[in-house]
């Protein structure tokens, strides 16, 4: 199923709803944006072309079928039809024809079901190219998240590949530069898989001879995931096979299949030999200590103390605002609200005030809209101040869904510098470098995500959950990315110990794992994590996932 260029909305009030839809239309390859209410999936339909609308009904403010009506009178302004389907809890399968009444082109009932959701992207998303009829799991199981990448900008990475490299059979470098992001990125990839392939295929050898089939599974989950990272096909298929054959215990298959696969892993030992020549540094191994030494970014100037104030005016209150912040310590640029200024001062500050005023009406649609892209483009946040029909036209506006707070004359001053210093704070924090603990049992898996975060986080890699609690004791990280499967202590044992034993820490906790199975995700989800992310996202996908997590974060605790 090829849905990459399709662009999906997910609406829904819940936080870990969302979560759940986003990462099953993830599996599918397809790209999608979230909204939590009525007015903020309005707002992004008037900015963005969608193919598909997933919209819960029970939302509070604006429900499901308000919405609904309001984007049907948007789409025929538009002259363009979207189909929107509703999503409800199962109280609502007694109304699915009232639904349909109501304009809904069809109705999914929460708890989703992967495959009727496959069913749903089959029938309603455009078509790119003709496609075999296949599982939708195993279809999910190979696809990678959407992708920047063309085939064009692959074949020129391709192009700084070695030539022994473009010849060795049985790896599809397309994929392999897809998910890695990059040759050079590839390439470490590569060094790693090669690196570790006599070592784990000794461990299939004494699991299988001691018929420890828990760690055999455990093992090749582990070695599925980096051979489809590196585009390794059918190495992976193979292993998908053994793996769900070891969880069934179905021995004679996997006693039949183990020799051929074993044989089939170690000849890449001989066909990717080269490559250590091609590295100038020994295997990697992740770090194991709780402050990693990483390459440092240059520091950005630190915006956070500074506020672009745009105003739609002069006069005694937009002048006692300057001074006021000016005397709080913020460094005030002061600009009218026109659009050429924004865009000019757009990175002067991270934190924007606007005033607007009923006199230049015509410019407060127009600045709101440019205000809203940029704050959700730059992760700025976005407060309003004036007379109540100004703000009213305001937060009528494109880009109201950016807005964090709104001060109505007569402001308490006091408390308006207050917020602005708190808001200073929050932005000072999201620039701050972030610390990671990543936890897998596969120690290849670990050395290629300290690689990818390591330039932009400081990256502390754990193989077990006794070893994270202990590093939990010396330092609290900003962020834990957790793979479920784990020997000893799995992924949601260890969240729940972290969670009773470091009660006071609130670490946000993300699942990154390599199964996408419907009951694990939805045990997975029970626990609440923060996220649950797929080990095939590709390298891209995975930094900007985590940059819009934090992102989220900021504007969420600024409401």
């Amino acid at each position: 199923m090829k849905k990459k260029q399709s662009r999906v909305l997910v609406v829904d009030d819940m936080p870990i709803n969302r979560v759940v839809l986003l990462s099953l239309l993830a599996t599918h390859g397809v790209l999608a944006d979230q909204a939590e209410s009525g007015m903020e999936c309005l707002s992004l339909c008037e900015e963005n072309a969608y193919d598909l609308i997933l919209l819960d009904h029970r939302m509070p403010d604006m429900d499901g079928v308000d919405t609904l009506v309001r984007l049907k009178e948007m789409f025929q302004e538009k002259g363009r039809e979207i189909p929107v389907i509703c999503h409800t809890t199962d109280e609502g399968r007694q109304n699915v024809n009232l639904y349909k009444a109501a304009g809904f082109r069809d109705v999914l009932i929460k708890p989703i079901d992967p495959g009727e959701l496959f069913n749903v992207l089959m029938m309603y998303l455009p078509d790119e190219e003709e496609a075999e009829e296949e599982d939708p799991f195993e279809a999910a199981a190979d696809q990678p998240e959407y992708s920047p990448f063309t085939e064009e900008s692959a074949m020129e990475e391709i192009e700084k590949l070695p030539m022994w490299l473009k010849v060795v059979p049985h790896i599809d470098l397309v994929q392999g530069i897809t998910n890695c992001g990059s040759a050079e990125d590839y390439l470490d990839a590569l060094y790693i898989f090669y690196s570790s392939i006599e070592e784990k295929a000794g461990e299939f050898e004494q699991f299988l001879s001691a018929e420890d089939w828990t760690m055999y599974a455990l093992r090749i989950h582990s070695l599925k995931s980096m051979a489809r990272l590196i585009g390794a096909r059918k190495l992976g298929e193979d292993a998908v096979f053994l793996e769900e054959a070891s969880r069934a215990e179905r021995i004679n298959d996997v006693r039949m299949r183990t020799t051929a696969f074993l044989q089939s892993y170690r000849r890449f030992a001989e066909t990717l030999a080269p490559i250590a020549g091609e590295m100038d540094h020994a295997p990697v191994k992740p770090s194991q200590n709780t402050k990693p030494e990483a390459p440092q970014k240059e520091e950005a100037p630190d915006l956070s103390h500074s506020v672009l104030f745009i105003q739609g005016g002069e006069g005694i209150v937009t002048k006692g605002i300057d001074n006021h912040l000016s005397a709080a310590g913020f460094r005030v640029i002061s600009i009218p609200d026109e659009p050429d200024r924004i865009i000019a001062h757009r990175k002067s500050a991270d934190l924007i005030v606007y005033y607007p005023n009923a006199n230049e009406q015509s410019h407060i649609g127009i600045a709101m809209s440019l205000l809203g892209e940029i704050c959700q483009d730059d992760n700025k946040l976005l407060c309003l101040v004036g007379d109540t029909a100004d703000l009213e036209t305001a937060m009528a506006s494109n880009g109201a869904h950016r807005v964090s707070r709104t001060y109505q004359r007569p402001i308490t001053i006091d408390q308006f510098v207050r917020d602005m210093q708190l808001f200073s704070d929050l932005e000072r924090d999201f620039h701050r470098r972030k610390t990671i603990f990543v936890v897998d049992d596969d120690h290849g898996y670990l050395s290629v995500l300290e690689h990818w975060l390591q330039a932009s986080y400081n990256v502390s890699c754990f193989q077990n959950g006794e070893d994270v609690l202990a590093g939990l004791s010396t330092i609290t990280p900003d962020l834990i990315l957790l793979d479920y499967e784990m020997p000893q202590m799995d992924g949601c044992e260890l969240m729940k110990r972290i969670r009773t034993e470091f009660p006071d820490t609130k670490i946000p906790i993300i699942f990154l794992t390599g199964t996408n199975d419907r009951e694990l995700v939805f045990h997975v989800l029970e626990s609440k994590p923060e996220g649950y992310l797929l080990k095939t996202s590709q390298k891209e996908a995975l930094l900007d996932a985590l940059h819009r997590f934090y992102a989220e974060t900021l504007f969420r605790m600024s409401l």
